[in-house]
């Protein structure tokens, strides 16, 4: 779909493509729909609940605008190329209009295709109520189709006048009956209507109110079996629907009957964690008190045992106090005869290194060889 940002919103809050031609520069001015006063002059042609058949694919607007402000039973759009139909059919599922449906149409066969699932099917379309052409439609080789629905159907026709082969179109709709109803600038309204009678004798009077009365027979069985069909398939869709919702409703009954279960069991599993618990609680304070009890026994024993030692501790105490300053008075006296010895050591060696020692050493040395001289 097309970004948010590249969609062109109306007054009423419908959102459409920006697509590039003269529809949509004319909206983008307005901020509304295209040819707004004219839709609102021509609704009064336009039975409420109608099959309406759009066939200018530029037209996206008034398909919406059929929907929302008609109430459209059915509104038919089409468009031969692809991408434009694709963005139509988003414009339509975007703001919520199902009753709009995009085909691709083959005129020359009178053979209308839509996309399902990726897939082209055939299109089984409801006969139109009215049929809106623009200039650009009718000069698009659609002529011979547009007889048959005349003849067949007889729709009220919405046409743009300004076409190349219009002179042509105004034959076709003298030729079926068609007469003018409304007319604003190039677009015109035109219905069906019956020629007036010529004067006949009362029998073939009573013979052409008899056929009138079969023609409106076969209309209004018409129109019955059109709203049997439309009813069928409505029908055939809320029972889809119901049979969704079913299915919906059992699946979530098995959801709460399955979730029911379970938090049945988690209940009974946390009542059964409770009690574990509570045991062990238990057991753990009964532990306690006995270890309590036990230690109480031990403190005593023990303080007893302190009381009766209490005499040697106090007289071990002193002892200590005493023996600590003796060592702190031998420490100190220590210090004193450390340093006193560092001294002496010092001054032996300042005296040791003189010379009249030296001079010494080698008068003793001298004496001792020749006392060993002496002695050989």
């Amino acid at each position: 779909m097309t970004k948010n940002n590249a969609l062109l919103k109306l007054s009423d809050n419908v959102k459409l493509n920006k697509n590039n031609d003269a529809v949509t520069a004319e909206m983008v001015q307005t901020k509304d729909y295209y040819q707004k006063a004219i839709l609102a002059e021509f609704a009064a042609f336009i039975p409420m609940r109608a099959v309406i058949y759009e066939m200018d694919s530029r037209l996206v607007s008034h398909a919406i605008y059929f929907s929302k402000y008609r109430d459209a039973s059915k509104v038919y759009f089409f468009e031969s190329n692809a991408a434009k139909l694709r963005d139509a059919r988003n414009d339509a599922t975007r703001n919520k209009f199902p009753q709009i449906e995009c085909l691709k149409p083959d005129w020359s066969r009178d053979r209308f295709v839509r996309v399902e699932k990726g897939k082209s099917v055939q299109a089984d379309m409801i006969a139109p109520h009215v049929i809106h052409a623009t200039a650009r439609v009718l000069e698009a080789g659609v002529l011979e189709w547009l007889t048959k629905q005349l003849q067949e159907v007889k729709p009220i026709l919405w046409l743009e006048t300004d076409s190349a082969n219009f002179a042509e179109i105004a034959l076709l709709l003298e030729k079926t009956q068609y007469q003018l109803r409304q007319q604003n600038g190039n677009n015109a309204v035109y219905t069906f209507q019956e020629a007036a009678p010529e004067p006949v004798e009362d029998h073939e009077i009573e013979e052409k109110i008899l056929e009138r009365l079969d023609t409106y027979k076969r209309q209004i069985e018409r129109m019955k079996q059109e709203y049997d069909e439309e009813l069928a398939l409505i029908q055939a869709k809320q029972d889809k629907k119901v049979i969704v919702l079913e299915e919906k409703y059992r699946a979530i009954e098995e959801t709460w009957v399955q979730q029911g279960k379970e938090q049945t069991e988690k209940v009974r599993q946390h009542q059964q964690t409770t009690n574990e618990a509570k045991q062990l609680v238990q057991q753990m304070s009964d532990a306690l008190n006995a270890e309590r009890a036990v230690n109480t026994d031990l403190n005593k024993h023990i303080f007893s045992l302190l009381e009766d030692e209490k005499p040697v501790l106090l007289t071990m105490k002193k002892r200590d106090a005493q023996q600590a300053k003796e060592i702190k008075s031998l420490k100190k006296e220590n210090a004193t005869l450390t340093r006193k010895l560092s001294q002496m050591t010092e001054k032996y060696d300042r005296l040791n290194s003189t010379k009249v020692i030296r001079m010494m050493r080698k008068y003793w040395k001298l004496k001792k060889s020749q006392r060993l001289r002496n002695e050989t």
